[in-house]
C-alpha cells in the first residue's frame, strides 16, 4: 500500500513543471508561449536568463531527488527508487494537468540519479563535459552521456535491475528528444 502511494505521488509530483511555476511567479510569463515552448530549464534559461535557468534546474532536480529519498525512507529499496524515478519523469514529460505537454526530463533524471547513485551522476557529468568539449553540442553530448549512465550504474551498484530501470529512463528521454521523424534515406 505504501509503495503504491509513493508511485502515485511520484507521478503527480513530476507534474510540477518548475519552468511554468517560476515563469508565472517571478517573471509573469508563460514558458509554454516563449522560445521553444518547452517547460524545461534550457528554455527557461533562454526566456528568463541564468537565474531562471538555475531555479528551474534546481526545482526539477529537487523533485526527483526528494521522491527517491522518500522511497528510500519508506524502505522500498534501490529498485523501487528507480521505478519512482521513472514515474517522476513520466509525470514531468506527460503531465495530465498540462494536457500531456511537459518537459524532456533531463534535470529530473539528474536529480533522481544523484540520490540513487551519486558516483554514476558524477560519471555522467564527466562524460558530458568531455563530449561537450568535442562536439560543442549540449543536446548531443547530453544524450550520449545519458546512454552511458546505465553502464556506470551497473559498475557502481552491481544491480542489473536498477541498470535496466535506468536504461528504460534513458530510452524515454532519448525518444522525448527526437520529436522530428526522420525518413530513411532522407538524412543529410
Amino acid at each position: 500500500m505504501q509503495q503504491a502511494f509513493i508511485y502515485i505521488f511520484a507521478y503527480f509530483i513530476g507534474q510540477l513543471l518548475f519552468a511554468h511555476i517560476i515563469g508565472v511567479l517571478f517573471y509573469r510569463k508563460n514558458v509554454f508561449h516563449l522560445g521553444s515552448g518547452n517547460p524545461g530549464a534550457r528554455n527557461a534559461g533562454r526566456s528568463f536568463g541564468k537565474w531562471g535557468f538555475l531555479l528551474v534546474l534546481i526545482g526539477d532536480m529537487l523533485k526527483a531527488f526528494l521522491v527517491c529519498l522518500l522511497a528510500d525512507r519508506a524502505g522500498i529499496g534501490i529498485i523501487g527508487q528507480s521505478i519512482a524515478l521513472i514515474l517522476v519523469l513520466l509525470g514531468h514529460m506527460y503531465p495530465v494537468i498540462y494536457k500531456f505537454k511537459g518537459g524532456k526530463g533531463v534535470a529530473s533524471y539528474i536529480g533522481g540519479l544523484l540520490y540513487i547513485s551519486p558516483f554514476s551522476t558524477f560519471s555522467f557529468i564527466g562524460v558530458f563535459i568531455i563530449l561537450f568539449l568535442i562536439y560543442r553540442s549540449f543536446t548531443k553530448s547530453g544524450l550520449i552521456a545519458i546512454m552511458t549512465t546505465p553502464i556506470f550504474l551497473y559498475l557502481y551498484e552491481r544491480n542489473l535491475w536498477v541498470s535496466i530501470a535506468i536504461t528504460i529512463i534513458a530510452i524515454i528521454i532519448i525518444l522525448r528528444h527526437t520529436d522530428k521523424k526522420v525518413i530513411v534515406g532522407d538524412e543529410q
